[in-house]
């Protein structure tokens, strides 16, 4: 199904956006102006529309989630046909799913505790309606804005009575592999609704430890590994869990059916009264420093991986910028996007994607995102003191930017209104895309101080003070790959940059402090300029010579955002979350290039500047204004230039040498 439906109808739900496409299933986002609602609308690919098979699973998938009336459930409104097109409606969640949850840091222990119990209650009320998920994984379990859990995605339950069952279904083996209960593998065996609870299982030891216990590039190997290795204890993978826990989890992770639990609420009641006895033994350990079980998140565990092959980059653009300073994506091709779909018996490989596209399309998924440990930094880091925000200036807010002025490119702060120009970084070699922290003491930035780029950080408080703390610059990536483009997640846990480190350029994200690396993007493609959503769940980038992407920042599949006939590149998201800026070449002069918004809603284009080469859009904290970096002043060279985007005014700021790349002091 190609995105014509885009401000169409099906019935009476107005398309509005393109959500995700899998192979048996289309997602939009649409509006029901009957009840005022944001829903999600999922409907078959055209091809399969003509096929009575692919109609009858879909239909029973229909039928089958609509009798599902749980609270932990996600709801069905609504199922129907329009001209020849079957659509399934369900309620819409934008609080992401128990993969997004799971990313980065692991939830405390009550919140397991509490989102388990949760998912086993709605298994158990789907398996007394005769129901198995068959698919229980991470990122088919959805979460509202106030963390409660909804259990998605049926579309390839097995109904239990046989007959009609096994004629949608046949005898194949579906499912994604590293939360494939060992019966599901093995030939000629009955399924139940233990292999829902061996799920449960694999999904709580990844929320112990960061990791799921059997885990492989090669999917038949985790397979097997399900019906020939022994389960690892969690305790093994990180000694801090309790003794009760582990007990109950290997239990649940038992190799036959008859050794599991026979429900999936007595597991998560045994789970539940392991979490309070290892809670009430560490409160009467003397010598222990007793925290409650809903501490703040503990970190992850890392899982093992292979290792990235050494790659050496191509030569650099020249210094003088053209389009872009010395940013290597000019000389690099572009793949195609593609969606890795790997089959076995049908059997889905890789986490999955996650997300609102999750709940849905289960046929599709990309390879499970590995998770690594980055180099040993250069510089160590060392214990300083806090630096404080600096003040807003006189003339308004303040921003960094890199200019090539002096001869080579460096930080440089200046007031909105143009004054107080302060040079942050004089290094020999290059430093550019600079990108401030969110509670504004820090600014994270590319250097190629040793030979190539990497992302480094500097305390932006003691660069400016005589105060006696730490000034040098210390990296978070130290590799001979070239890692640009940083961004701050909003609670400056993390950062997102593009490295290519693979060979192309994808989007990896680490935690702030340069550890527990992590690859978003896998395809043969050029992805660029990440920037990160408001809510922290998702991250819009550019793939180069082409259009926006939008990916969950704990990895899937990615949907693409824009689509026209020129080029799209350098978003960044509105801190209000319902606008994306970007430059494109679209309805612009050749060699031109405008700025442009996006409203993630309805997909509604708005072109804010024309007849120049205006690049790199970056939002004010109050979204009234936009900085840029823009090259119409008939020169070869780009000025910081501001927008004020209610009245239109321009405001330029820099007039000397090459100038680029503007990114906003945020508010105190």
């Amino acid at each position: 199904m190609s995105d014509d439906l885009i401000d169409k109808s099906l019935g009476q739900y107005q398309i509005r956006v393109l959500l995700g496409r899998g192979g048996m299933s289309t997602v939009y986002l649409a509006y029901q102006p009957s009840m005022d609602r944001t829903v999600a609308i999922k409907i078959l690919p055209r091809e399969f529309l003509h096929d009575k098979t692919f109609l009858a699973r879909f239909e029973q998938e229909g039928r089958t989630i609509a009798k599902l009336e749980h609270l932990h459930i996600l709801p069905v409104y609504d199922f129907g046909e329009d001209d020849g097109i079957p659509y399934i409606v369900m309620r819409y969640l934008a609080g992401g799913t128990l993969a997004d949850l799971i990313f980065g840091r692991l939830p405390p222990l009550a919140t397991t505790v509490r989102l388990i119990g949760q998912v086993a209650d709605a298994l158990d009320y789907a398996h007394g309606s005769g129901i198995i998920h068959r698919d229980l994984k991470p990122s088919n379990v959805l979460l509202d804005n106030s963390g409660n859990a909804y259990l998605a995605d049926f579309g390839i339950a097995r109904v239990a009575q046989a007959a009609q069952a096994a004629n949608l279904t046949g005898s194949r083996v579906i499912g994604t592999p590293p939360y494939i209960a060992p019966e599901m593998v093995k030939k000629e065996q009955k399924i139940t609704a233990s292999v829902d609870i061996y799920a449960l299982g694999i999904i709580t030891f990844e929320m112990l430890t960061g990791r799921a216990p059997f885990h492989d590039e090669d999917p038949m190997k985790v397979l097997m590994a399900h019906v020939l290795e022994p389960v690892p204890s969690a305790r093994a993978v990180d000694p801090k869990i309790s003794p009760e826990i582990d007990e109950v989890v290997m239990r649940c992770l038992s190799k036959t059916p008859q050794q599991r639990y026979k429900t999936a609420t007595d597991f998560a009641a045994d789970l539940a009264r392991a979490a309070t006895a290892a809670q009430q033994r560490q409160e009467a350990a003397p010598s222990a420093s007793p925290k409650p079980i809903d501490t703040p998140s503990r970190p992850r565990v890392q899982p093992p991986s292979a290792s990235m092959p050494a790659y050496t980059p191509p030569s650099e653009m020249p210094q003088q910028r053209q389009s872009r300073p010395m940013w290597p994506i000019a000389l690099l091709a572009i793949g195609a996007l593609g969606i890795g779909v790997v089959l076995i018996t049908l059997v889905i490989f890789g986490r999955g994607p996650s997300g609102l596209l999750g709940m849905f399309i289960s046929s599709t998924n990309t390879p499970t995102p590995t998770v690594t440990p980055t180099q040993s930094a250069s510089v160590e880091p060392q214990t300083t003191p806090q630096a404080t925000i600096l003040p807003p200036p006189s003339g308004g807010d303040r921003l960094i930017f890199a200019s090539q002025r002096d001869g080579n490119y460096d930080l440089y702060l200046i007031d909105v209104d143009g004054t107080n120009l302060q040079q942050i970084t004089k290094d020999p070699e290059r430093d550019y895309d600079p990108a401030w922290s969110p509670d504004g003491t820090r600014i994270a930035y590319v250097s190629h101080a040793d030979g190539d780029a990497e992302i480094v950080l500097i305390n932006v408080g003691c660069i400016l003070s005589s105060e006696g703390c730490d000034r040098s610059a210390r990296k978070l990536t130290d590799n001979t790959a070239r890692d640009i483009g940083p961004a701050w997640s909003p609670d400056g846990t993390h950062i997102a940059f593009a490295s290519d480190r693979d060979g192309d350029y994808d989007i990896y994200t680490m935690e702030a402090d340069g550890q527990y690396l992590r690859q978003l993007t896998f395809y043969d493609t050029e992805d660029l300029s990440p920037s990160w959503s408001p809510d922290g769940q998702q991250i819009v980038y550019h793939v180069k010579d082409d259009h926006l992407y939008i990916i969950s920042a704990a990895g899937g599949v990615p949907r693409q955002l824009t689509d026209n006939s020129g080029i799209d590149q350098w978003p960044d998201w509105s801190l209000g979350g319902d606008l994306i800026a970007y430059t494109s070449t679209a309805n612009q002069a050749a060699g031109e290039r405008g700025i442009f918004t996006v409203e993630l809603i309805n997909s509604k284009i708005a072109q804010l500047t024309t007849g120049a080469r205006d690049d790199d859009p970056a939002w004010s904290p109050d979204g009234a204004y936009i900085a840029f970096d823009s090259g119409s002043n008939g020169s070869d060279l780009f000025d910081i230039v501001v927008l004020e985007i209610a009245s239109g005014i321009l405001n330029r700021l820099t007039n000397q040498g090459n100038n680029v790349s503007p990114d906003w002091q945020p508010q105190p």
